[in-house]
Order: structure tokens, then C-alpha cells, then sequence
């Protein structure tokens, strides 16, 4: 892949990466701001209980992708961003458009998650 494509995947990411840190940021103030879950009482205690579990699974989805865009920015930096973890070959660039932060080519993906 020449310069010009990795710049492309490199602002790509870090603008990815800078959006989802702001979100969860966010998120984790939300979570941090809540009240524990003691002080959930009344008709709405079920809905709160469940909007604090899902801002904390959102949570923990932003880090997951947080590490993997910051696994795919160092890939780009050791010169191995676009090949494939598993099997080396080349990860087609629309796959790469896509989901920049991919780290497999489309056979490895659907064989790790079958397994």
C-alpha cells in the first residue's frame, strides 16, 4: 500500500479514534454521574436499572474498538496495516473503507468467528 492510502487510514482512524474517546468520555460520565443502584426505587426502578446497564455495555463496546483502532494505528506504523493477521494476505481496500480497524481478511473473519 503506498503513502498516500495509509495517510488516508491514518487521519481516518484518528478521527475515529478522537470521536469515540469524546463519546466515551461522555458515557463514562453518565455512568459515574448515575446514582447507585440502591437508590433506584419506585415504578421506573426496572427502566433505570436497565439504562444504566446499557450505557455501561456501550462503555465497554467504545474500548473495544478504541484498543483495536489504536491496534490498526500501530500496524500502520510497523508498515503491516492491510495485510492480514492470520494469513497474511493482502485485505481488500474496500473491506479497509469500510472498517478501517479490521485486522482480517474476510475468509479469517468468518473462519475466527465460526470457531
Amino acid at each position: 500500500m503506498n503513502a498516500e492510502r495509509l495517510n488516508h487510514y491514518r487521519r481516518t482512524l484518528e478521527a475515529q479514534l478522537a470521536d469515540l474517546v469524546s463519546a466515551t468520555r461522555e458515557h463514562e460520565e453518565q455512568i459515574d454521574g448515575s446514582r447507585t443502584t440502591e437508590d433506584f426505587t419506585g415504578p421506573d426502578r426496572a427502566s433505570d436499572l436497565e439504562s444504566l446497564e446499557v450505557d455501561a455495555s456501550v462503555t465497554a463496546s467504545e474500548r473495544k474498538l478504541a484498543a483495536k483502532i489504536r491496534h490498526a494505528l500501530e500496524r500502520i506504523d510497523l508498515g503491516t496495516y492491510g495485510l492480514c493477521e492470520a494469513c497474511g494476505a493482502a485485505i481488500p481496500e474496500a473491506r479497509l473503507e469500510a472498517k478501517p480497524s479490521v485486522s482480517l481478511c474476510l475468509h479469517c473473519q468468518e473462519a475466527h468467528e465460526a470457531a
